[in-house]
């Protein structure tokens, strides 16, 4: 009874069956939205110390999330996985998520992803590279192919099975909720899969230990990392800028926005409205510098001249 209390052991399993598999009227939730929400539950649990679940009680979760230095946008995550909670529990909540600005996701430029490819693939094309470092780097080329060519999600390329690939071009994929998808890819992202799955023999195409596939943590760090030894900066979610890569490639070389929908599998086309803004905001930065000098004569300006700006 203890443990159902504090919101562990037997109540969080079944919370996350409730996730997982919701009764009509619900979306069922994909696995890293379950992990996400299970550890709100965890962090309200230790703010509650043994009090009972309300209104009252959420706020101040919410204002220790606040204290404590969290942002708009990750203190409305963890709002929306207590709205699930406490409706998993039938306790009534009002509480609405923050206002915060919209930020355009992180995304590789033709640069930054030209770069990261040839930094995976290096030891493919030097023959003093010791055998090992060419198998890695074949596992590298398959993940960025897997993650950056055909846009899955990070849980998505980790659960890929040898029989999920067709030679004709199509993955299949296990989707959020648990849908099955058919997945069109470029004769690339086979070819790398194909050579990476050469090299061993395990039915999972990213085996990891005791027989299962490769944990989506362990796949985040490696992808983190070719990205690091490539010299790009900033990037917290490595593989999801892959995704994101792919919709603004696509939108950027005239794609329909439908297109793109079906590609990256969306249940929203408003999701997919963003690879038009950042399409946009890549056209930017490409548009040639006209007012150069022109800044340049402004900053040597004497600031104290005395003068009125209309003067």
């Amino acid at each position: 009874m203890g443990d159902e209390k504090n919101g562990t052991g037997d109540e969080l399993e079944r919370f996350s069956f409730w996730l997982r598999y919701p009764v009509k009227g619900r979306k069922p939730m994909g696995e890293g939205t379950v992990r996400t929400y299970l550890y709100t539950v965890r962090r309200f649990q230790r703010v509650l110390q043994g009090r009972a679940m309300d209104q009252g009680t959420a706020e101040e979760f919410v204002r220790h999330l606040e204290a404590t230095g969290n942002s708009s946008r990750s203190i409305g995550r963890h709002i929306y996985a207590l709205r699930a909670y406490f409706a998993f529990k039938s306790v009534a909540l009002d509480l609405g998520a923050p206002a915060f600005l919209k930020r355009l996701p992180r995304w590789l430029t033709d640069d930054e992803w030209a770069s990261v490819l040839e930094t995976a693939e290096r030891p493919l094309r030097d023959k003093r590279f010791p055998n090992r470092a060419r198998v890695k780097a074949l596992f590298y080329r398959a993940a960025l192919m897997v993650y950056g060519g055909a846009g899955l999600r990070l849980s998505e390329g980790c659960s890929l099975k040898r029989e999920d690939v067709d030679p004709g071009g199509y993955l299949r994929v296990l989707s959020k909720g648990g849908r099955e998808d058919i997945v069109p890819v470029e004769n690339a992202v086979v070819a790398a899969i194909a050579d990476w799955v050469a090299t061993h023999d395990s039915p999972w195409v990213f085996p990891g230990r005791s027989d299962r596939h490769l944990q989506p943590r362990t796949m985040q760090a490696a992808i983190r990392q070719v990205m690091m030894d490539a010299g790009i900066k900033n990037i917290h979610r490595a593989v999801h800028s892959l995704r994101h890569t792919v919709g603004a490639d696509l939108r950027k070389r005239g794609a329909d926005i439908r297109d793109i929908q079906d590609v990256l599998r969306h249940a929203d086309i408003g999701t997919t409205q963003i690879y038009t803004q950042m399409a946009r905001e890549d056209l930017r930065k490409k548009l040639p510098r006209r007012f150069v000098e022109r800044q340049e004569s402004e900053s040597t300006a004497d600031p104290n001249s005395g003068q009125s700006p209309v003067e």
